[in-house]
């Protein structure tokens, strides 16, 4: 899912602080507008920082900024590394939400909340601090509010983020906060055309997920670790490749079921293949030292599944480009042979732990998205098709009308005297030409085939229509193959902007001499 609105690179940063489970990862979703980061009963599960541009009406008026959720101040193995996160996030603050348990108290690990704010620069009149006291759920648990005011903040509220109770004055505090500092004002209520494409990082644990967004945003931006496993949330990070912006997915690594455990990485589990299905283009990270594996190419066929383009990284080449009789034509062809159903995808050497080798993929990014917006006409595909299937048609199966049904992924469907007819080879030849002449680099395409007759006369309605003479939106399919080829009873979505062009060049092809049977 693309964000609807153009990002902007210095819109206000408002962090949520707090001990582990106050509820900061709950708060963050509901400001955010849907579940981002995890949330579960073990405290302590957010990790690293999330940081998520949103868009907020308050009041009658639009206005965009970041919200930052860090990980809880508490006493574990990565205390240091959260430690670390925050002082970067405060850092960059323009308003602090300090998060409190109203059901707990006031607590010490609470008051230690306090002092690490002030030792880390946050004092009076420099940023805006609120204070939240979380789990007021109803009018009974007000009173909490009453121990926090010996925080010495000045506006102290209670809220409930799970219930949505309070949250409303919670953001007009924060506007409010950040209007009187003059670092915000209302955008315009337009929506903006251009929209930055979401970059999926994915792959199993352990292959330098982490490392290599670190690298592209020139900063620690994940924590990072030997131990697999260690990134637990889908972390968004705004950012600009060589000069092109996009929002960088890292996701947790996609373990196998017989080594995720319940609980926080089953949930991880369901992030990462959301991340997937959410992104533009997935870049799938191999450890270049290791070689593929099962595991890589499960996770490959979930990305070709979902019809998400993609990019294949060799991550730390520096560890292998030195080896005798080890070279990247060597590699892209052992990745072809393990990867035959995604030979469409470009490959790229990098190595994140050096930062090398990221030269060329914003670039790369948007011509792939560039291709994949591409739109054939009906007249055009149809007249193609007919002319390929000349070349190699065994059972020579007549074809008659073949049109772009979808862009997302490009979907094609051709009307053919006989399905069952269309031979493997014929199927894999109009996929290859396909690729020869419009490209869709690194984009899985789909290709299905249902019966159809040749029709003279008027143009026919393409699709059956309602009993008002509208088109069906419940028009399925009979038979179609997908990319592998493999026959199936198939349903299919019409792009509403593919819809309004078809009916412009439609014609049908007769299948005596494949003339035109429209006017011109």
């Amino acid at each position: 899912m693309i964000i609807p609105f153009a990002p902007k690179m210095n819109a206000p940063r408002v962090v949520i602080v707090g001990r582990p489970n106050v509820g900061k990862s709950t708060l963050f979703n509901r400001l955010f507008g849907r579940r981002r980061a995890l949330v579960h009963d073990v405290s302590g599960v957010t990790r690293d920082r999330l940081e998520e541009q949103v868009e907020w009406w308050v009041l009658g008026e639009r206005y965009i900024l970041n919200i930052i959720d860090t990980g809880g101040l508490g006493g574990d193995r990565f205390a240091e590394e959260i430690k670390f996160q925050v002082d970067t996030a405060l850092a960059r603050a323009d308003v602090v939400v300090a998060l409190f348990d109203g059901q707990a108290g006031y607590t010490p690990a609470d008051q230690e909340v306090i002092q690490k704010m002030v030792r880390s620069g946050l004092k009076k009149g420099e940023i805006k601090l609120i204070a939240a006291v979380n789990k007021v759920d109803d009018s009974v648990h007000e009173d909490f509010v009453n121990e926090f005011y010996a925080t010495g903040i000045a506006d102290i509220i209670g809220i409930s983020a799970e219930h949505n109770r309070g949250v409303e004055t919670l953001q007009e505090k924060i506007i409010e906060a950040l209007t009187a500092a003059g670092k915000i004002s209302p955008e315009s209520s337009e929506m903006a055309e251009d929209r930055v494409p979401r970059v999926a990082i994915i792959g199993r644990p352990n292959v330098g997920k982490s490392t290599f967004v670190n690298a592209v945003m020139g900063e620690i931006r994940m924590i990072t670790s030997p131990v697999a496993g260690t990134t637990v949330d889908s972390i968004d990070s705004l950012c600009a490749i060589n000069g092109k912006a996009v929002v960088l997915i890292d996701t947790a690594g996609i373990r196998r079921k017989s080594k995720t455990e319940q609980g926080v990485e089953v949930l991880s589990v369901v992030q990462s293949r959301k991340a997937i299905e959410r992104a533009n283009v997935a870049i799938l990270m191999l450890n270049s030292e290791e070689g593929t594996s099962d595991q890589d190419e499960k996770i490959a066929g979930l990305i070709e599944e979902t019809g998400c383009s993609v990019i294949l990284v060799m991550n730390k080449w520096d560890t292998t480009r030195g080896k005798k009789d080890f070279s990247k034509d060597k590699a892209v062809e052992q990745i072809r042979h393990d990867f035959g159903f995604l030979r469409y995808a470009p490959v790229m050497f990098v190595s994140a732990k050096e930062g090398t080798g990221f030269k060329d993929l914003g670039d790369l990014i948007y011509d792939i998205l560039e291709q994949r917006k591409l739109k054939i006409s009906t007249r055009e595909f149809t007249e193609w098709v007919r002319a390929e299937a000349e070349i190699h048609n065994p059972y020579n199966v007549k074809f008659y009308m073949c049109h772009q049904v979808s862009r997302h992924p490009p979907t094609f469907v051709c009307h053919v005297s006989n399905p069952d007819k269309v031979h493997f080879s014929l199927h894999r030849h109009l996929m290859n030409a396909i690729r020869e002449k419009w490209g869709f680099m690194g984009t899985p395409i789909r290709m299905l085939f249902q019966e159809g007759k040749s029709r003279k006369g008027p143009k026919q309605n393409k699709f059956p229509t309602t009993s008002t003479g509208r088109k069906n939106p419940n028009y399925v399919g009979k038979e179609g193959f997908t990319e592998q080829g493999s026959s199936s009873a198939m349903e299919y979505i019409v792009d509403p902007d593919l819809e309004s062009g078809m009916s412009d060049d439609y014609e049908l092809i007769s299948e005596e001499n494949g003339s035109h049977d429209g006017e011109e």
